[in-house]
């Protein structure tokens, strides 16, 4: 049986770390979070695309933030 010595790579993309202290996070963080996979907007892109882009951006991360206030709301009403 022979040694196989060819040296090989891995990759898993880029991991990020976040902690906090005293306590969980905010409904912010989970929107960013959410936003962030789904949607980049590349800084050479056209300008008046770009601006689209952020405009949808902004619009769409209201709308997850709401989305996850109305579910925690939900679920503190559904514990009592």
């Amino acid at each position: 049986m022979a040694l196989i010595t060819d040296p090989f790579t891995s990759s898993v993309g880029t991991v990020t770390v976040v902690t906090t202290t005293d306590g969980g996070r905010p409904p912010e963080y989970f929107a960013e979070r959410i936003m962030a996979a789904l949607m980049f907007v590349g800084d050479q892109a056209p300008q008046p695309i770009r601006d689209q882009a952020y405009a949808f951006r902004d619009r769409m991360h209201a709308v997850i933030l709401d989305g996850i206030k109305q579910a925690i709301e939900s679920d503190r009403a559904y514990r009592k």
